[in-house]
């Protein structure tokens, strides 16, 4: 739990101090954020390949025969979905703190509920509904206060109120793709008998594959420039070193995640899921990228209320289902799909 809490928050504020960080992209240019969100979505899918070699080496052969039995397309969707989702946080990152990006996922639950009942048929519960309704509320909270708060710092290209909107935006969209990676993830898994392991690893390993095709596109075409991204590494150790450092955290957090889930439950994730967006917070505060605000606290508590009572970590007697349909709520320590997208940072099943 303690590895997950920390390599999480790590994960979060290693990107952020990627995009903050103001090195030459080429001989003589001058100097520039390290604005390269497919790259670095790549890097992620990076670490998520690491749980793949992990799986597969401590493994016995039963196990990897049983792996080798699912077909390996069925890992191409998840993988697009989350490449997608990343690509548009990393966008955020440049736009918006680290600690509103991390509040605003928040609204995969009201995504993962919608489609939960959409595409799999679940029943959701009085309990759920106020969980969805706090969450919507806190968000508005968080999304207001990075648009009133013009002592918030940021980055240079977060000057207006536009940019901080559509760094919301950008990121509220994300949690679409990833409340669908979710969705889809929960009807393989339970069609396949998979390792969620396996699940993470064999998406970085489409991830790479993809995102070395995307970017080939994306260089030809102008819209992102590797090779300047390869030259700031280069000249900077402090952007290296976050860049290493991301991709382990990530791996940590996929293995730690899926250790917790199996030991003890999906609500503990939520809970540690919370308390790393404290984290977030605080550091920021700390080294002067955010300032505080009121409505940001006031979102952040509304918004982890509302996760909460949804996993039903806080059980409110009047919210729950009545004696006849007890039968058909979830079962605390097997947790609906949502408690597992408010942890997939990134990427964690």
């Amino acid at each position: 739990m303690l590895v997950m809490l920390i390599s999480g928050a790590c994960n979060t504020l290693l990107m952020k101090f990627m995009v903050v960080q103001q090195v030459p992209t080429g001989p003589g240019a001058a100097k520039a954020g390290f604005d390269h969100p497919y790259f670095q979505s790549l890097l992620m899918m990076i670490g998520e390949f690491l749980c793949l070699i992990y799986f597969y080496a401590t493994s016995d052969k039963k196990d990897i025969t049983r792996s080798q039995s699912v077909p390996q397309w069925i890992f191409s969707v998840p993988c697009m979905l989350d490449f997608t989702a990343t690509t548009l946080v990393n966008m955020a990152y440049v736009l918006i703190p680290a600690s509103v990006v991390q509040m605003t996922r928040g609204a995969i639950v009201i995504f993962t509920c919608l489609l939960s009942v959409l595409c799999l048929g679940r029943r959701q519960h009085a309990y759920h509904v106020a969980g969805v309704v706090l969450v919507f509320l806190g968000i508005t909270f968080v999304s207001l206060s990075a648009i009133i708060n013009p002592s918030a710092s940021t980055n240079v290209h977060a000057s207006s109120i536009y940019s901080k909107m559509f760094g919301i935006g950008l990121c509220l969209a994300a949690q679409v793709f990833q409340a669908s990676m979710i969705v889809y993830e929960e009807k393989i898994m339970g069609q396949y008998s998979i390792a969620p392991l396996q699940v993470v690893g064999m998406e970085g390993a489409f991830g790479i594959f993809f995102g070395v095709v995307i970017l080939s596109v994306l260089n030809a075409t102008g819209t992102e420039s590797t090779p300047e991204a390869i030259y700031q590494m280069r000249h900077s150790g402090p952007l290296t070193l976050a860049i290493i450092g991301s991709i382990f955290s990530i791996a940590f957090f996929n293995f730690s995640g899926v250790t917790v889930t199996q030991r003890a439950s999906a609500t503990a994730r939520s809970t540690i899921d919370v308390s790393r967006t404290i984290i977030i917070w605080a550091v920021e505060l700390a080294v002067g990228w955010n300032k505080f605000n009121v409505l940001q606290l006031v979102g952040f508590v509304i918004v982890a209320l509302g996760t909460l009572i949804y996993n039903r970590l806080i059980v409110i007697k009047a919210l729950e289902p009545s004696l006849e349909a007890s039968p058909l709520a979830l079962d605390p320590n097997k947790e609906m799909v949502s408690s597992t997208a408010c942890n997939k940072d990134e990427t964690s099943v």
